[in-house]
């Protein structure tokens, strides 16, 4: 029994480091056919050099991911459930350091604490901490870059 699930939990390590992969381009490649996406993907560098993926999965649907550089190599994952939008939305987020995030999604958004997503659907924002649940008195854009990754 013991032998069962020793090879058990050897396979399962090893299935976890088939994730990672030696360029950022493969992990989003793998993340891209594995998610099956559909729509836009855009890349956030945030004040903290984490790397957040805002993806459109299908037409009104939209999810965060993270892409992650450790010392096996890259790996995207998502750090969100699907969001199904009509006119909005926003959510809180949690990456694998722990930091704290709300995105908020809006259209025609003129606010410099907004930047447009590549689809031109939605304008976005992304503060420090989780506004919706706690009380944040001063929010903080956590936006350094933002850069297409699929279009």
């Amino acid at each position: 029994m013991l032998m069962v699930i020793t090879i058990f939990v050897l396979s399962a390590c090893s299935e976890e480091n088939s994730d990672h992969y030696s360029s950022q381009e493969e992990a989003l490649d793998y993340f891209i056919k594995d998610e099956n996406i559909e729509g836009n993907i855009d890349l956030i560098t945030t004040a903290k050099d984490e790397q957040l993926l805002v993806v459109q999965s299908s037409e009104n649907t939209y999810f965060v991911g993270e892409l992650v550089e450790d010392k096996e190599g890259y790996y995207a994952s998502r750090i969100s459930d699907n969001v199904s939008m009509t006119v909005g939305a926003s959510w809180e987020i949690n990456t694998r350091d722990k930091n704290k995030y709300t995105i908020f999604f809006e259209k025609n958004k003129e606010d410099s604490n907004y930047i447009q997503l590549s689809n031109g659907e939605y304008d976005i924002s992304l503060v420090e901490g989780h506004t919706i649940s706690e009380d944040v008195p001063i929010l903080k854009s956590a936006i350094k870059e933002v850069k297409v990754v699929k279009e």
